[in-house]
């Protein structure tokens, strides 16, 4: 059963989002004014990610960013939603289509669950890796 991840940044009462959303943990590198910023992942999901970081772009900034995954995964986000001293939410669309598959298979990993996103973690590291960089 999927749930959807409700936290200190969610409105209580109001679900306005269209697909469940996972904890997800991982660096991304994001190109912002001709800078590279690093921030972190706490969360992803079909249409979006929330990005843990310091310096935050202004809401509407369009920018690529790279998950840090094994084989780093590209996405475009466009800011969305800025909390404050915490980081932002992005909308995220992956023009590749290699790319696109590999997130989708992300997402259906982290929807069965902590034992079964292992095994196919597993499966995946040696067909091209879906996995996280581990530091």
């Amino acid at each position: 059963m999927l749930k959807s991840l409700r936290d200190e940044y969610s409105h209580p009462n109001v679900e306005r989002r269209i697909s469940a959303r996972y904890e997800f943990s991982a660096e991304i590198e994001i190109e912002w004014c001709s800078r590279k910023i690093w921030g972190r992942v706490r969360n992803v999901s079909k249409q979006g990610i929330f990005i843990e970081l310091s310096d935050i772009p202004v809401l509407n900034a369009a920018f690529p960013a790279s998950l840090a995954l094994n084989q780093p995964l590209r996405v475009e986000c466009v800011v969305r939603r800025i909390v404050p001293e915490r980081g932002i939410g992005v909308t995220v669309t992956i023009p590749d289509r290699e790319a696109r598959r590999r997130y989708e298979a992300l997402l259906i990993a982290l929807s069965l669950g902590s034992e079964q996103a292992a095994a196919n973690e597993a499966r995946t590291t040696r067909d091209s890796s879906i996995a996280v960089r581990q530091p």
